[in-house]
């Protein structure tokens, strides 16, 4: 498959997560709590979890990707399509996690009688993640220069704190 096809089907996948996501989102506050409800903004959650991990996997595949250059490395072609595929479609995929967590986040939060311990870990989690778009938004629309690097590492940062709250939020929520 073409670099080209796979880009479209990235995109096309994206468009329809955001847009179920946000179907959802309206949903699950007109139906309130039922157990198919609970089960698929579960799922959401799961596909939100796989988005943010692919988004911070851009970060990875480019250290590695400095690596295995360095030395030569055979397999260095598929990896460099991989970190660009990923680069291209960064925002599409923070976008389609976002969408899925919020959803997932509102209804948990709105609808359930969860513990605690679940309800306060996957908030924080979620506020973390509104501050990593808002901030990849600035990033992107503002950051010019050298003013864009300081941006990035403070984007990074904010990364590493929504991952260590998901961390939290999945092993203990």
């Amino acid at each position: 498959m073409s670099k080209n096809a796979l880009s479209k089907w990235i995109k096309f996948g994206g468009y329809i997560v955001i847009a179920i996501f946000a179907g959802l989102f309206i949903l699950g506050f007109m139906t309130g709590e039922t157990d198919l409800m609970s089960e698929i903004f579960e799922k959401g959650g799961t596909i939100a979890e796989i988005g943010a991990i692919t988004a911070f996997a851009l970060w990875i595949v480019r250290l590695l990707f400095l690596q295995l250059k360095k030395r030569n490395f055979v397999f260095v072609n598929w990896i460099q399509l991989a970190f660009k595929l990923l680069r291209e479609h960064h925002t599409l995929i923070g976008w389609a996690a976002f969408s899925a967590a919020l959803a997932h986040g509102s209804y948990f939060f709105l609808q359930t009688n969860e513990e605690w311990e679940s309800i306060y870990s996957g908030l924080a989690t979620l506020i973390g993640f509104a501050f990593l778009v808002i901030f990849g938004l600035t990033l992107d629309k503002w950051a010019k220069g050298k003013k864009y690097l300081t941006y990035k590492k403070i984007h990074q940062a904010i990364a590493i704190v929504f991952g260590l709250a998901l961390g939290v939020h999945l092993l203990f929520g």
